[in-house]
């Protein structure tokens, strides 16, 4: 067999026993192997296992169908796997093989922390000498209590509702204190606030009195592009709350409800007159900032200090000023005869105004610490304030109208807010207060928040959960997470979806047990190689039905904050406003209307959702590897394979001073050794026990760089040839370690 065999669908080599250099393959071999075939969209498949499909089936009430039975003592743990093994059972599939404890944890490690795990925890997970079950349900514990889960899974609602720090278009503002929408999302996560709290809060925060969290959740509401000047206030206004309408629908609801504002919808029973109807909710929004205090939470060590230097920037600028009136008000005292004393502010100032007393270097100068210190503005980041909105007063918001067409210069039959029609199983929750909010003007949001959030409500919930289901097993029970419509996947498995959204709402509309359910599957634990993989695909070949593991590249994100963590260099958690990154000279000026200045050193060691976001200028390295496009709702990131993403990782600076970092760490950790060194690299950076195999390879390899390097040096006239040699070999080695297909992609 090839080491760099293809799998089928190019989603990554599969991975034979011949050490590192089948599981380390550079990602170039990957490219070429890869050009075997493309993998697919995900949307539109067979349908699976025979289940039918109906077109109403999303605005359907849940189902409550008790899971089956699966007659197998591997399958019948746990009611997912139920699910899962009923629908392989129909179509005669075979599960691939479960993963062993090392290649388990990597993947829920990644999945749930966007980390590698540290050795110590993959070797305490190994010989922990409990139950299967006891010692994975610990470990899945574990990683749901750090407070690296909530920057990984933060990141990902970032993606849906179109987070960034700028607006976009021409000019791509800065959104000052937007970093507080982000970092209350992390926090939010972090601590498993009720996801029906988490979107009352974003919908109507303001209106239902969460204080300065609420405003600072209604920052979705300033999430997408923006165009702030040529264009007519009207049509800019109407752009603006389209995007939002469309937002709405498609982060919360699921539903491409967009394609309705010029006409009924193509596919799906949502006319046009829904479209402004939902629209109607937030015509009375205005993009405003509104005060709200930083709160303790949000007082990150970053933020005192970037707070702190503000002020301490201000008093250098007072102490200047007073220095030099001070030698000022000692002249003015000496011309008058009081050599020993000093004038009066007063006298100071007349002595300036008529001019006798000073040269002009010294009103000259005198002027420029006044204007210093006059015009200081503290920097906008750390701010009181939060990026929000608020309503029009009653009677001044303007009407809402079916725009014939979707032009706003064509409006047709006004509308009042309401909700959707085709979900008439939901609108009760939410009428009453809905009344009352026509009636006062006051409250419109408050409404929508009540009906998305209701108990009877069947999207929210699907949707939320199929988004969790997606970024744990590669792709959604509904593989177009933004689309549940008839132009969508539709579910592979749709009894156990609503199995899984009915008792997420049972139970408290809290994410992190349902995150426990599902790592803790046997159909999570599948591996990505089957035995009879040729058979399986052809009965299945987009794997719908979960026979075995999806192949999975990293994120772009993912892979910098691996990099960072194996080398010893990321820092912790915090928060704050975004740093930016070192990106090459010349892109930082690609852009009149802003500057690109890298931050210090230490705050780019931070993880990469912290990373300042703007539109305009993507991060060279997350722009190969995919990361979100931010203009719009990204429900599930794509995976391409790109000579610049080979570029990045074998040429970038970045990966070549992370390997060097990476190389550090290793011979401070164990010495000079280049056994030990391989090990304990691979320990690292795979987080398994490695092969002996492996080892001597590379082992080998090490040892022949070392002497290359020593004799170059010797040429070069170099005095630390041995230390200065050692320390390139192992930097060699580290930088392919971060090209292996094992670091990029979870396999299993």
């Amino acid at each position: 067999m090839s080491r760099f065999e293809p799998h089928a669908e190019g989603g990554g080599p599969r991975r034979s026993s011949r050490g590192v250099l089948a599981r380390g393959a550079c990602l170039a071999l990957v490219m070429a192997a890869s050009t075997a075939g493309g993998a697919p969209d995900g949307a539109k498949s067979v349908e699976p296992a025979g289940l039918p499909r109906a077109d109403d089936w999303p605005f359907r009430p849940l189902a409550a169908e008790k899971p089956p039975a699966a007659g197998d003592p591997e399958w019948d743990r746990s009611e997912v796997d139920r699910f899962v093994f009923q629908a392989l059972s129909a179509r005669s599939l075979a599960p691939a093989p479960e993963l062993g404890r090392a290649a388990w944890l990597r993947r829920a490690s990644f999945d749930l922390l966007g980390l590698p795990p540290r050795p110590e925890d993959v070797q305490a997970l190994l010989s922990d000498g409990r139950s299967d079950a006891a010692a994975r349900a610990s470990a899945a514990d574990r990683l749901l209590e750090s407070p690296e889960y909530g920057a990984r899974w933060g990141r990902h609602w970032l993606d849906i509702v179109r987070y960034a720090d700028s607006d976009g278009f021409a000019i791509d503002a800065e959104r000052f204190t937007l970093w507080r929408y982000r970092d209350y999302v992390l926090r939010s996560f972090n601590a498993d606030k009720p996801f029906d709290q988490f979107l009352r809060e974003q919908i109507a925060g303001d209106e239902i009195d969460a204080g300065a969290d609420g405003l600072v959740a209604t920052g979705f509401f300033r999430l997408g592009p923006y165009e702030a000047d040529n264009m007519v206030a009207e049509q800019r206004r109407q752009d603006y709350l389209n995007e939002v309408t469309n937002a709405v629908g498609a982060a919360f609801l699921g539903l491409t409800i967009g394609c309705a504002r010029c006409h009924d919808h193509k596919y799906d029973p949502i006319p046009t007159r829904d479209y402004y109807r939902l629209q109607a909710f937030f015509s009375p929004l205005d993009r405003v900032e509104r005060a709200a205090p930083l709160s303790s939470a949000e007082l990150a060590e970053d933020v005192w200090l970037g707070r702190d230097a503000a002020q301490s920037k201000l008093e250098r600028r007072r102490s200047d000023l007073a220095t030099f009136r001070a030698a000022l008000r000692r002249k003015v005292a000496t011309a008058a005869g009081r050599p020993e004393g000093l004038a009066s502010d007063e006298e100071l100032d007349k002595a300036l105004a008529d001019g006798r007393s000073f040269s002009g270097d010294e009103k000259k100068r005198h002027e420029e610490l006044k204007k210093q210190v006059a015009e200081y503005v503290p920097p906008k980041r750390y701010a009181d304030v939060a990026v929000s909105i608020e309503d029009a007063a009653p009677g001044k918001a303007q009407p809402t109208h079916v725009l014939l067409g979707g032009s706003v210069t064509a409006p047709g039959e006004a509308v009042e807010p309401g909700f959707p029609s085709a979900l008439r199983s939901c609108q009760e929750p939410g009428a009453e207060q809905l009344e009352e909010a026509k009636k006062s003007g006051r409250g419109r949001r408050r409404a929508l928040a009540a009906w998305l959030t209701s108990s009877s409500q069947p999207l929210v919930p699907r949707v939320i959960v199929n988004r969790v289901w997606q970024y744990h097993f590669g792709q959604g029970i509904v593989a177009t997470p933004n689309d549940f419509g008839r132009n969508g996947s539709g579910p592979s498995h749709p009894e156990l979806l609503d199995h899984l959204a009915r008792s997420f709402v049972d139970g408290g509309w809290k994410l992190k047990p349902l995150h426990r359910e599902l790592v803790l599957s046997r159909a999570y634990r599948t591996s990505a190689v089957h035995p009879d993989a040729a058979r399986a695909e052809l009965i299945d070949p987009q794997n719908r039905l979960l026979w075995r593991a999806n192949h999975r590249r990293l994120e772009a994100e993912e892979i910098r904050d691996a990099m960072l963590a194996v080398s010893g260099r990321l820092l912790p958690c915090g928060g704050g406003p975004g740093f930016y990154e070192a990106i090459p000279e010349e892109m930082g000026k690609t852009f009149p209307f802003f500057e690109w200045n890298a931050s210090r050193e230490s705050e780019r060691r931070r993880r990469s959702v912290y990373i300042f976001q703007r539109r305009n200028l993507v991060v060279p390295l997350l722009e190969a590897f995919d990361a979100a496009e931010s203009s719009e709702s990204c429900d599930r990131r794509r995976s391409s394979v790109t000579a610049p993403q080979v570029l990045s990782l074998w040429n970038g600076a970045l990966a070549n001073d992370l390997a060097r970092h990476f190389a550090l760490r290793v011979l401070g950790e164990v010495g000079t050794e280049p056994e030990r060194q391989v090990e304990r690299a691979l320990w690292l950076a795979f987080g398994r026990p490695p092969e002996a195999e492996e080892c001597q390879l590379l082992a080998h390899a090490l040892r022949e760089k070392a002497d290359r390097y020593r004799v170059h040096l010797a040429e070069a006239g170099g005095k630390a040839g041995i230390v200065a040699a050692d320390l390139a070999a192992i930097t060699d080695i580290c930088l392919v370690l971060f090209n292996s297909n094992e670091f990029i992609y979870l396999d299993g």
